[in-house]
């Protein structure tokens, strides 16, 4: 990895940035919380959390689970990578972080994905053919 950032997976996050202080990117993408561990290689930084957000997504939607990431931190200073994905659907950005999920067994990780599949259908956006014929 000849660029500068951090791989979870087959996915190279940005290079960890002070979660004081940041603002989320404006396009979609997941995000990581991290610590620095030296127990952990090649890069010393343990996953604590894994998330997802969308375009626009406001930073109070992100620090929603803050208390629980410094409980988890125990007094080292919490950091922030992104791996953006622009364009994407929720779908394959949960999918992805659920992948990262499985794979890092995340202790301040949820017991349960953060997301509810859609039960109903979604309406169709723009033209909507007549449902009973002109007269």
């Amino acid at each position: 990895m000849g660029a500068g950032g951090i791989r979870f997976n087959d996915s190279v996050f940005s290079e960890p940035v002070q979660l004081a202080g940041w603002t989320p990117p404006k396009f979609a993408g997941l995000y990581g919380i991290l610590v620095e561990d030296p127990n952990w290689a090649p890069k010393r930084f343990e996953a604590l959390y894994f998330g997802e957000f969308g375009n626009n997504a406001s930073a109070v939607s992100i620090f929603k689970d803050y208390s629980r990431f410094v409980a988890a931190a125990h007094g080292r200073t919490l950091l922030v990578t992104v791996f953006p994905m622009p364009y994407s659907t929720s779908a394959q950005r949960w999918t992805l972080r659920d992948e990262l999920i499985g794979a890092y067994n995340r202790t301040c990780q949820r017991e349960s994905a953060s997301h509810q599949p859609v039960t109903e259908p979604r309406r169709r956006i723009g033209f909507m053919p007549q449902t009973e014929p002109a007269a």
